[in-house]
């Protein structure tokens, strides 16, 4: 049964680790009679991974949300002993209003029983979701665990957190666990009768979560997918970076950006396999038998990209007009005017995952290293980098979440957040952690005509504070 959530309030920022940021957790001296708790392990460190934009986030991502893995203890508050742990995704954000949301993906168990009682390790692959308003007075929890048994069901529950007045079963029958199975998404259908599926001997590894349970979930992973001809015969390979998403309303989707290419003939027609970079995505809202396919192809040769959208339908295919160039979000090597001097990207950036909706939107996640060059000197960071582009205004965001740092750059934890409009107009957001920890935060509206600095007490960064715990 879900309960309250047992708080963690307080951490610390850890050393860089690897090159990427690592967070302590200290945990409260909180319990709860009669209750099962997940909370973070107090002596391991988050990961992080990525994080998504503050303006024309990619949906399902949630704006300004950080994602990251660790590892959970499931605590016994009665005993005051911990009776299992496991690893898990987790993706972390709070809203303008102070609202927070901790999702949590269970990627591996590592002691006690797997199983769906009281006391038990949350199953590989359940996912777990907090939601927190400001106050910490009102929240929900919402779980789908797995079965332990092949065949079995899902475990929903969804529950309404109150203090004083008790909690309240919310009645969703809402699988945030579905977008995990292969099976969920049917085949992706290509040009002369191709298909891409996923190899039979290559499940996903999932690498990250996100989205707002229980409206809708993203599973981000890694995956290798055969590409079949219309007679069935596996023509080449590929590797990429892929993203299921389920909602609601019954809307399903499979976003794939291809890493790496194995076997086969690179190319745009029929019979090839898309080439490193590649953007293919399918939107589904019915039965799965008609979806809308869009992709955007790059060419082996250095030519333009063949992009797509089609609408199948059972009175045939239907070509919709769509310039969306979705692969366009993958580079971008510009320098970013900042603090009086310039940060640019120096060697490629490693790509780690793709969400959003093309041909609407897209972001695309990967790893860069950076240059920073202004009136106090030189130095150099490593940050996890989101790039957004939507059809709205067309406009683009750029996000960086600096997870190493040497020399006079952003430290460890900083975050930069450049939405751009055009027309020489922009947003440009930084949260940059000092020695302490505490923030030094601005928002300026970059125009033609002049800058204008904008209040805001937003932070950011406080998505590394997000409170993780969440009661099971």
């Amino acid at each position: 049964m879900l309960m309250h959530c047992r708080r963690i309030t307080r951490r610390t920022l850890g050393a860089a680790a690897g090159g990427l940021l690592g967070v302590a957790f200290l945990p409260a001296a909180v319990a709860f009679a009669d209750s099962y708790e997940i909370i973070a392990d107090p002596s391991s460190t988050e990961t992080y991974t990525g994080m998504y934009g503050l303006e024309n986030t990619a949906p399902p991502a949630v704006s300004g949300s950080i994602q990251g893995y660790q590892e959970f203890e499931v605590y016994d508050t009665t005993s005051q002993q911990v009776v299992g742990a496991f690893y898990a995704d987790e993706s972390n954000s709070v809203d303008i209003a102070g609202d927070s949301n901790t999702e949590l993906l269970v990627t591996s168990d590592l002691s006690g029983a797997p199983g769906t009682a009281a006391g038990d390790v949350p199953p590989v692959g359940s996912v777990i979701d907090t939601y927190t308003y400001a106050g910490d007075e009102y929240g929900y929890v919402y779980s789908a665990l797995t079965p332990t048994s092949p065949g079995g069901a899902v475990t929903v529950s969804d529950t309404l957190t109150t203090v004083g007045y008790g909690d309240f079963p919310v009645g969703s029958t809402y699988d945030a666990v579905a977008p995990e199975s292969d099976s969920s998404v049917p085949p992706i259908p290509l040009a002369g009768g191709d298909e891409i599926v996923p190899a039979a001997d290559s499940p996903e590894q999932f690498t990250a979560v996100n989205g707002a349970v229980p409206i809708d979930a993203a599973i981000q992973g890694i995956q290798v997918f055969d590409v079949d001809n219309s007679a069935g015969t596996v023509v080449g390979s590929f590797t990429g970076d892929v993203t299921t998403t389920t909602d609601a309303v019954g809307t399903n989707t499979e976003a794939i950006l291809v890493t790496a290419d194995g076997s086969g003939t690179v190319g745009t027609a029929a019979g090839d396999i898309p080439a490193v970079g590649s953007v293919i995505d399918r939107i589904d809202s019915g039965d799965g038998a008609y979806p809308v396919i869009y992709t955007d192809l790059v060419s082996p040769s250095g030519g333009a990209d063949v992009i797509s959208t089609i609408n199948t339908s059972p009175f045939g295919n239907l070509s919709l007009p769509s310039s969306f160039d979705a692969v366009a979000a993958e580079s971008d090597s510009s320098p970013i005017s900042f603090d009086g001097g310039s940060i640019t990207p120096t060697g490629p950036e490693t790509f780690t995952g793709i969400n959003g909706l093309p041909p609407a939107d897209v972001a695309i996640q990967g790893t860069q290293e950076f240059d920073v060059a202004d009136s106090a000197g030189t130095g150099t960071f490593d940050a996890d980098v989101t790039t957004t582009s939507t059809t709205v205004y067309d406009a683009t965001t750029e996000t960086l979440l600096v997870t190493s740092a040497t020399g006079d750059a952003p430290a460890a934890g900083s975050v930069i957040d450049i939405a751009n409009y055009g027309s020489g107009f922009e947003t440009v957001y930084s949260d940059i952690l000092s020695t302490g920890g505490t923030s030094v935060i601005t928002d300026t509206f970059v125009t033609p005509f002049g800058d204008i600095a904008m209040p805001t007490t937003f932070d950011a960064a406080s998505g590394l504070t997000a409170d993780t715990v969440a009661l099971f």
